[in-house]
């Protein structure tokens, strides 16, 4: 029994030795809303002051996406 172990133990290091290498690729998906589009969490324009309002369910259940409003 010990010898089979060893035998699957040196075959299974071997198979990675010969092995071509797997090139690994990558994705990534993000849903939803930004933090911040472009000014951050508020910015000053013409005197008036914008505050970022993040994205949220209505009472409707509809997704409203976030966006700046006057503070």
């Amino acid at each position: 029994m010990k010898k089979l172990v060893l035998l699957f133990l040196v075959a299974g290091s071997l198979s990675g030795i010969f092995a071509p290498a797997a090139k690994a690729l990558s994705f990534s998906v993000n849903i939803g809303d930004q933090p911040y589009y472009s000014h951050g969490s508020g910015y000053w324009d013409s005197g008036v002051y914008y505050v970022w309002v993040p994205g949220h369910y209505n009472k409707s259940h509809v997704w409203v996406h976030g966006h700046y409003r006057v503070r």
